[in-house]
């Protein structure tokens, strides 16, 4: 007896031309739901557009504000850049100076003392020589500290401004103020030693001016003049001034003179600047 031969039986899977149909089927019920809803539900976008608009604008314009802001940060950081290699100049510039006087003077006081010691030990002595040059020696030595201090007080102005001194609000512009400074001090015997100036304010420092006294009853002096001058409100001009006003004797010793004294002669440079600033004002208006 032949035995058959074992024969599977077919499934689904080993019929595959009846999938490509039901997958038809399902696409066309699919796409139609699809269609149905889009033509069911239509999105209104005009609100969002309009909003989306308004919002790039705005960004737009802070964008241009903080590259406004940034630009002037820059400009404002280059002058102040500037203002300061400015002032480590000046103060450069003054230390220069004054270490140069304070070795010229050392250099006085040596020759000073050597003339003496070379009068008092040799045989001939000359008693008259002798007290001039102890009076030389006294106000060389007197002439070292007032530069030292000097210094000091130099080194100080450079970050304490304006302690004492006088100030007043002149009713003239800043440009005019600063043309006419140097000629008033000229015209009263002082000469710039020093000054600096930006568009805003000006600071000058003048040679310290020495009046011999012209009699035993009356005290000469010797003085330097600090003053400032910025723009204030209105187109006026903030004028400041501190003198260093000291007094000197027949004999040459120095003494401090009264505080009312140092005011009366800060207020009457005040006064000499204004009075030529109102006869510029008067020419110049005569000329128009």
């Amino acid at each position: 007896m032949k035995t058959q031969p074992f024969q599977r039986r077919p499934t689904s899977q080993q019929r595959p031309e009846n999938l490509p149909c039901a997958r038809s089927i399902a696409l066309s019920i699919g796409a139609g739901m699809l269609i149905f809803i889009l033509t069911g539900c239509p999105q209104n976008n005009s609100g969002l557009e309009e909003e989306n608009i308004q919002l790039k604008k705005q960004a737009t314009k802070l964008e241009s504000v903080i590259h406004s802001l940034q630009e002037g940060n820059k400009v404002m950081q280059q002058q102040i850049d500037l203002l300061n290699q400015e002032s480590r100049k000046t103060a450069e510039s003054y230390e220069v100076q004054l270490r140069d006087a304070e070795v010229t003077h050392q250099e006085e006081l040596r020759d000073a003392q050597a003339q003496m010691a070379e009068l008092v030990n040799g045989p001939k002595k000359d008693g008259a020589k002798i007290k001039i040059l102890e009076q030389e020696h006294r106000k060389l030595e007197g002439e070292n500290k007032w530069l030292r201090s000097q210094r000091d007080q130099m080194r100080k102005t450079l970050t304490l401004h304006q302690i004492g001194g006088q100030s007043q609000e002149l009713p003239f512009p800043f440009s005019s103020a600063s043309e006419i400074i140097e000629g008033a001090l000229t015209k009263n015997g002082y000469s710039i030693l020093s000054s600096m100036q930006t568009d805003q304010k000006a600071v000058y420092i003048t040679d310290r001016k020495t009046s011999l006294p012209p009699s035993l009853e009356l005290s000469g002096f010797r003085n330097q003049y600090l003053l400032s001058i910025e723009k204030g409100p209105s187109d006026h001009t903030i004028i400041w001034v501190r003198a260093e006003f000291e007094k000197i004797s027949k004999n040459g010793q120095m003494f401090s003179a009264q505080q009312p004294e140092v005011t009366d002669i800060e207020l009457r440079l005040i006064q000499e600047i204004h009075q030529a600033l109102s006869t510029g004002a008067a020419a110049h208006a005569r000329n128009f």
